[in-house]
């Protein structure tokens, strides 16, 4: 069973966080947003209500209606390349409209012993346009002698810049209807817990702390053991029990990121109180079929379009 992303963090480039005057800072949360949605149970079922299947109701999340909604924006990621569903889908729900915020020419002075330069057309032009496509952001106007070294330009500024409180230095993201929760996002912890469960569908029927080695869930445990080891000594229990827990804990938090992210919050594994559990024989069913599609989606593009 292929265990991959459809597009690998790497291949992604600044041209994919920008369209159609909508864009992103950080896409690779986004592609991993669209992989924990595949592996949530309840998204999972509002995609085979959506598709016309008859659900028992006591097997549905209290909340079914807001993963409807959330399903209904972001759609089906079972039958779908994440650089297609990208340019279709995510970045119409998850873009901010406009530019990036970004330093900006207002005016240029050039150097006249005569008059004083007027450069208010040009400060009324900025505030009308890129300052409003920029977000409105918090701007401090200075007036840099370009000829100065660039050392010491820079040094200049951000003595400026230290003397703004550190509450008005950031950013003010513009409104979008799912923004990413939070303000630290590690993704090499996401993709860990993704790799878990991954390897936790497929190796479902063997010890828990044999997934884990195999994901290379914990740095210092999974190292040391051999997830196809046979004969099982005393002298590795507690590496084992170890293992254990570490992945266990980081299923928890991959189904809770998965149930929170099908209700319009990533990343976040707080405790979502009608989260659904993993069905690791379902899973490991789906994860076969949706790979299956995917590589049968890639040759066809590359048939059609001889690449």
């Amino acid at each position: 069973m292929l265990l991959r992303l459809p597009n690998t963090i790497g291949e992604l480039t600044a041209k994919d966080r920008r369209s159609g005057g909508l864009w992103v800072k950080q896409i690779s949360m986004y592609l991993l947003w669209f992989e924990y949605l595949a592996i949530s149970p309840s998204y999972e079922l509002a995609r085979r209500h959506r598709s016309g299947e008859s659900i028992p109701s006591d097997l549905l999340p209290a909340d079914f209606d807001a993963v409807l909604r959330v399903y209904d924006d972001l759609g089906d990621v079972q039958q779908a390349l994440f650089r297609l569903w990208w340019k279709d889908v995510g970045l119409k729900h998850f873009g901010h409209q406009g530019s990036p915020p970004a330093v900006t020419q207002v005016a240029y002075a050039k150097h006249d012993t005569k008059r004083v330069p007027n450069v208010t057309a040009e400060v009324a032009q900025y505030f009308d346009e890129d300052w409003i496509d920029q977000g409105r952001q918090r701007v401090m106007l200075l007036a840099v002698p370009v000829g100065l070294p660039e050392g010491k330009i820079n040094r200049q500024i951000k003595k400026q810049l230290a003397r703004v409180k550190a509450d008005r230095r950031k950013l003010i993201d513009p409104v979008v209807k799912y923004p990413l929760v939070g303000q630290r996002h590690h993704k090499d912890a996401l993709m860990r817990y993704l790799r878990m469960t991954w390897l936790r569908s497929a190796m479902y029927r063997k010890s828990l702390w044999r997934a884990g080695a195999q994901a290379r869930v914990s740095f210092t445990y999974s190292p040391v053991l051999d997830p196809n080891m046979t004969g099982v000594g005393v002298e590795d229990r507690y590496d084992r029990e170890m293992l254990t827990i570490i992945a266990s804990r980081a299923l928890l938090r991959s189904r809770m990121i998965a149930e929170n992210a099908a209700r319009g919050r990533f990343p976040t594994h707080e405790k979502c109180e009608t989260a659904l559990d993993f069905d690791f024989t379902e899973l490991r069913q789906r994860i076969h079929r949706r790979n299956r599609w995917q590589e049968r989606e890639i040759k066809r593009l590359q048939k059609q379009y001889g690449e």
